[in-house]
């Protein structure tokens, strides 16, 4: 009873266990050996088949609970108990909700957890709602429904539905409570502490009332999920098997959202075979005589699947849906119920008797409503304790963190614009052509993280353009490395990917191998629209802020003093230097060298440690001052051979040589850093591959040496930053420096 299960748990936190009684009785409070309605059976006329307390009048269906309660509110007297009839209350409660034994509402954060398509609660006009039954059949598709899972959705609700009573599309059994609990009772962190003891309840007495049955078949035909999202909410169901139904699913709700009910018919019979490939068994309806009855009707309350009883007369109207789109949101309003209730009360309209006269076929008849089939008491209460469990337990952790980490995309214009990928690579649409792409949802994606090797249902997926790709034949194989990639595993990396601009090559090598299927319509992103508004809101992050677009201001300020300052000082500084020593124009080389090598290395630092648009513009401006250093190196060379000879410092000839030897390798560097960042644009870009060559096996030869050009490029980089600067900058100087001589004055334009 909810007083039983509340002092239980009540006295489960307190750590409270059963003292021994005067009677013997001994052990843990959850812990008896007393079955529920043991005596008698729990007659609810009036049967002595509970414990009452002698001191009281109150009566308990378990010995150990009212151990518990004598206890707890009779404390220093011994136990003492009589036969006693079922409490009123229990006869009021006994088909109530199994939910109100915590609260009669409950939090928004409990909500919130119940936020996947096997799992779906929505918050309206405060009222709390199961909608995971309902989803498939609602007329605005599953996906709709499922974007608010979890969430407060009365706005949306009330704008597009309004002064419709939600619940008269809904079963009873999918009105959960209110939202919200009463703080002057409890808080939100106890009211879970209330469902976790609620948990481990419900499974010593599932326990207990297993190890007392006497038919070992009864027991496991009442464990066995009556639905397909009870499948799903198992615990211990297989990974593998999981994904797939998963996936199947995702097909479903797609198609379901087009109204493409043909489809949806073709998913379930793909997703009957995989569990009798499976060897899943949903929980077989029980026979009654002479009809059919409610309770399996109520089975069939899908677009694709749809009875209705009406008149005492069950209907499959399944065939009639398929062919007269007119009347779906009618029939679907009771599929899977007796809409007798509403004869008649339209005429013309479903259902009524001209519209049966009209349209209904008598090949839809399936036969005569028949009464319910007797039910074992004991295994009706088993079921209702694990439908109590799945809706305490809620989704896993894991697939909870999928479902918020798969933020949904503002679907807008649904046409190709001139930024789209489609229109900027018309080749595209040739590889996608005729092929039927599976649909995932972005929670599934998210749950694709690796490792590459790893069981399956985890391969690292990506999303780029609503497109969803396997990351695992591109690895050992991408030129930035596999760690870039395995980091945006199970995300959305259209961003990064336009980063880099690759190039319409690369773009169909990624469709032709590693394509794997398409986000479901509902959550797809239009990205050429979201470029549009990026370019008209300022073109970067952070470009709505007045602050910065001030400092961007004052930094161009800044580098054009900077620019008017150095002409004038070279302007003042003209006069012709002494042949024996650098001419102006190579000093005025070195001085712009030496801020372009700093300027270098400060942007491929600055973009290991950005993202998004900011990490896109220092990476181009790495790669301008690394040309740049480039022609500068050319220049140099020809500004050298026309430049007097300075005179060496004098010195000890070991010093002498490391010096020499340390230009040469600056120079080397210098030439070898540009090159090899342009070999790998070339090799990615423009070198010819298998299309203009022929020959098989040229993309994965072009992809091999830009990974290996970008390799080198940052194992000299990093030689150059970590080693050869400060050596030569710190050494060379120090030691110049330390004889008196004027290093600076040297190679400064400023003489």
């Amino acid at each position: 009873s909810i007083h039983g299960r509340a002092r239980l748990a009540r006295a489960a936190w307190e750590g409270l266990c059963c003292p021994a009684s005067s009677a013997g009785a001994t052990g843990c409070l959850l812990t008896a050996s007393c079955s529920p309605m043991a005596a008698g059976d729990g007659d609810e006329s009036g049967g002595q088949g509970f414990f009452g307390c002698a001191y009281c009048h109150e009566a308990f269906p378990e010995k150990h609970q009212l151990e518990v309660h004598q206890h707890m509110t009779h404390d220093g007297l011994p136990f003492s108990a009589v036969p006693a009839p079922m409490p009123e209350r229990e006869r009021e409660l006994l088909h109530k909700a199994p939910t109100d034994a915590i609260s009669k509402g409950m939090p928004m954060s409990e909500v919130n957890r119940h936020c996947t398509p096997e799992d779906c609660w929505v918050a309206i006009d405060g009222k709390v709602y199961d909608l995971t039954e309902f989803m498939d059949r609602h007329p605005g598709g599953p996906s709709t429904i499922l974007s608010w899972a979890g969430k407060e959705a009365s706005k949306i609700f009330n704008d597009i539905h309004k002064g419709i009573d939600v619940k008269q599309y809904l079963r009873p059994e999918a009105s959960l409570g209110d939202v919200g609990v009463d703080e002057n009772l409890m808080s939100d962190s106890f009211w879970h502490t209330l469902r976790e003891a609620r948990i481990e309840e419900i499974k010593e007495e599932v326990r207990q009332l297993s190890a007392s049955d006497a038919h070992p078949g009864s027991w496991s035909s009442s464990n066995q999920a009556s639905t397909l999202a009870d499948v799903l909410r198992e615990r211990n169901l297989d990974l593998d098997l999981r994904t797939r139904l998963q996936a199947l699913e995702t097909q479903k709700r797609v198609a379901l959202d087009v109204e493409d009910y043909s489809q949806a018919q073709k998913v379930k019979a793909q997703v009957d075979s995989l569990l009798a490939q499976a060897r899943v068994q949903l929980a077989p309806q029980e026979k009654a005589d002479g009809g059919i009855p409610l309770s399996e009707v109520a089975r069939h309350n899908k677009p694709h699947d749809c009875w209705i009883a009406l008149q005492g007369k069950v209907y499959d109207l399944t065939d009639h849906l398929l062919h007269h789109p007119e009347q779906r949101k009618a029939i679907l309003a009771w599929a899977g119920r007796d809409a007798t209730p509403m004869w008649d009360r339209i005429p013309g309209r479903f259902p009524s008797k001209s519209w049966m006269d009209y349209f209904m076929r008598p090949e839809a008849l399936m036969g005569e409503v028949g009464t319910e089939p007797h039910v074992d008491p004991k295994l009706e209460q088993i079921k209702q304790l694990q439908a109590e469990l799945r809706r305490l337990e809620g989704p896993s952790e894991d697939d909870i963190k999928a479902a918020k980490e798969a933020v949904v995309g503002v679907r807008m214009a649904s046409e190709a614009s001139k930024l789209s990928e489609e229109f900027r690579f018309p080749r595209l649409q040739e590889i996608t052509s005729g092929r039927e792409l599976p649909f995932f949802t972005r929670a599934e994606v998210a749950k694709h993280r690796g490792p590459p090797a790893g069981p399956a249902g985890t391969e690292p997926y990506i999303i780029v353009h609503n497109k969803v790709y396997d990351l695992t034949p591109l690895l050992q194989k991408h030129p930035g490395g596999d760690e870039v990639l395995l980091s945006r595993a199970g995300t959305d990396a259209t961003k990064d990917f336009e980063l880099f601009e690759h190039s319409e090559k690369a773009r169909i090598k990624r469709d032709q191998e590693m394509l794997v299927g398409q986000l479901v319509p509902a959550e797809h992103t239009d990205w050429a629209a979201e470029a549009v508004m990026s370019n008209t809101a300022g073109g970067g992050e952070g470009a709505s802020s007045e602050l910065v677009r001030y400092l961007r201001y004052k930094a161009a300020d800044a580098v054009m003093a900077c620019i008017a300052m150095y002409a004038y000082w070279s302007y003042k500084k003209s006069k012709p230097l002494s042949r024996l020593t650098y001419s102006r124009g190579l000093r005025h080389l070195h001085f712009i060298m030496a801020i372009g090598i700093f300027g270098a290395v400060g942007s491929a630092q600055a973009a290991a440690r950005s993202e998004g648009l900011a990490k896109k513009r220092y990476l181009a401006i790495h790669k301008q001052t690394g040309v740049a250093m480039l022609l500068a190196l050319v220049m140099r060379a020809y500004l050298r051979l026309r430049s007097g000879i300075p005179p060496r410092f004098p010195g000890h000839p070991a010093v002498q040589f490391v010096e020499t030897q340390s230009l040469r390798a600056f120079y080397a560097l210098l030439l070898v850093l540009p090159a090899t960042g342009m070999a790998s644009e070339y090799f990615l870009k423009w070198a010819p591959g298998e299309d203009a060559t022929g020959r098989q096996g040229d993309d994965e030869r072009n992809a091999a040496r830009a990974k290996d050009a970008i390799s080198l490029h940052v194992r000299v980089g990093k030689l150059f930053q970590y080693v050869w600067l400060p050596f030569h900058l710190g050494y060379t100087t120090l030691y110049h420096y330390s004889r008196g001589r004027g290093v600076v004055r040297k190679v400064s334009p400023f003489i």
